[in-house]
């Protein structure tokens, strides 16, 4: 009974290390931090099944200030730059009604990328990403095409 328990400590310990190789990927693995971004792309749906299999859920993006908390968490890593980032809104289940998966609520603050030189101002897909618009360094949201790799932003929910 004893080796079966020390297996599954080594093995635990094991996992943890594979997780959490270096400081780098410290957002994943620090159970404080409020979003976790992990170190790789995914599609879409891949990215919700990833983020609910760590018992949290895509971002949703309800207002400024929270838009502000997730830019933050994303400048501290070694993807601000340049990435886009898929976040818990679509428009699957409703043609340009988007809604936030995780809570099957309605949108209803929007920072949408309007601007019509801009590579990523039409709307080309029905799952919502976070966009740095390297023009203005400013981040704004737009669709693409769900089956698509991108990063993506899980959060805790909940006292943080």
């Amino acid at each position: 009974m004893m080796s079966i328990r020390i297996r599954l400590l080594f093995s635990a310990l094991l996992l943890a290390i594979a997780l959490c190789p270096t400081q780098q990927l410290h957002a994943e693995c620090d159970g404080a931090n409020k979003y976790v971004i992990p170190n790789f792309k995914s599609n879409w749906y891949k990215a919700m099944e990833y983020c609910h299999y760590l018992g949290l859920r895509l971002v949703t993006v309800v207002n400024l200030d929270a838009q502000m908390a997730i830019v933050k968490a994303i400048e501290s890593t070694d993807k601000g730059n340049g990435t886009t980032f898929w976040t818990g809104g679509n428009d699957l289940g409703d043609d340009e009604n988007y809604h936030w998966y995780s809570t099957g609520t309605r949108i209803t603050w929007f920072n949408w990328n309007d601007n019509p030189n801009d590579r990523y101002s039409q709307r080309q897909g029905n799952c919502v990403q976070l966009i740095l618009k390297t023009d203005s360094n400013e981040w704004r949201w737009n669709t693409a095409e769900c089956r698509h790799n991108k990063y993506f932003i899980c959060e805790r929910v909940g006292n943080v």
